[in-house]
């Protein structure tokens, strides 16, 4: 008679398949949520102001270095100096003027690369801090790159023109538009990939899941005896405390609030801009504040991960 061996199937159990399907489907959700708060956070005008400033003052300085008298910065119509003119003879009127807004900061990108990296689950918070200071300042270093080739994409779609051609400088906004819809996509899921395959994050994930089913939820620790002694917690903590006090400050002495007053009922380009400045100005405040209270609970809180077999991880 023929004896039958039973092998272990390789079959991943139906409710084990299901938590995982659930675990993707939640990343994915807090991902979209992630988008949706930072488009709510950058809708009020120069809501990333100094990192703005920063980034046309070097794009500006670096384009010079490279093409001696290539561009200017100048005071956009928002109020800050975040305008860079590209000049040239062959650009119509002379120059090109581009904005250096919200979105053109690199904040955008280096958020949604962050929660990639916060929400795979592999190694310590203070780890994946520690790869996310690197991954910002090759964000940084990418972006001013992007900036500073749109002035020989520029000059090149409209050499020999003498200025009289218009939308020769189509090229220049053709690149960045693919820029902005598809190419920081593909940059941040190709870095994400190589972070994840050179740092051991793979192994880590497949722990991960095989622990999954011994998941008990999530703790929080709410002691501050030993917060004297945590000398990094507490400068974090400080320095989100001080962003809460500087939104608050803004919201009430940003803009002209007696000039809105003035302005009511009175239809004018000037009472327009003078309105737009103090609500961008309370909306900045508003923000800034709901981000502090947001990240000093975190602080405080200090979620952590429960498993069945361990008091917590």
């Amino acid at each position: 008679m023929r004896e039958v061996i039973s092998r272990p199937s390789d079959d991943i159990p139906l409710p084990e398949f299901l938590r995982m399907i659930g675990a993707v489907i939640g990343l994915i959700l807090v991902l979209l949520m992630g988008e949706v708060i930072f488009r709510w956070f950058i809708e009020p005008a120069n809501t990333l102001l100094p990192l703005q400033l920063v980034e046309a003052w070097l794009w500006s300085a670096i384009s010079n270095v490279i093409w001696q008298g290539s561009t200017e910065v100048v005071a956009h119509s928002t109020g800050p100096l975040t305008q860079v003119n590209l000049i040239h003879p062959d650009f119509v009127d002379g120059y090109i003027p581009l904005y250096v807004s919200d979105e053109c900061a690199g904040l955008h990108e280096f958020l949604f690369l962050s929660m990639m990296v916060l929400l795979t689950p592999a190694f310590d918070f203070r780890t994946k801090f520690k790869h996310l200071s690197y991954a910002a300042v090759i964000l940084f270093f990418l972006n001013m790159v992007r900036l500073i080739v749109l002035y020989p994409l520029a000059v090149n779609g409209c050499e020999g023109t003498a200025g009289e051609v218009i939308g020769c400088d189509a090229i220049l906004y053709q690149f960045h538009d693919f820029v902005l819809r598809y190419g920081s996509l593909i940059v941040l899921v190709i870095g994400w990939t190589i972070w994840f395959n050179m740092t051991g994050a793979r192994a880590e994930v497949r722990r991960f899941w095989k622990r999954l089913p011994s998941l008990q939820g999530i703790r929080t620790n709410m002691h501050l005896d030993t917060l004297r002694e945590d000398a990094p917690r507490v400068a974090i903590l400080s320095g989100f405390v001080f962003l809460g006090f500087w939104g608050s400050l803004i919201m009430i002495t940003g803009g002209d609030s007696s000039a809105v007053e003035a302005c009511e009922g009175i239809i004018s380009a000037t009472c327009e801009r003078v309105t737009t400045e103090h609500q961008d100005a309370v909306g900045r405040g508003f923000r800034l504040l709901m981000l502090s209270v947001v990240l000093v609970t975190f602080v405080i809180l200090r979620p952590r991960l429960i498993w069945a077999n361990e008091e917590e991880e």
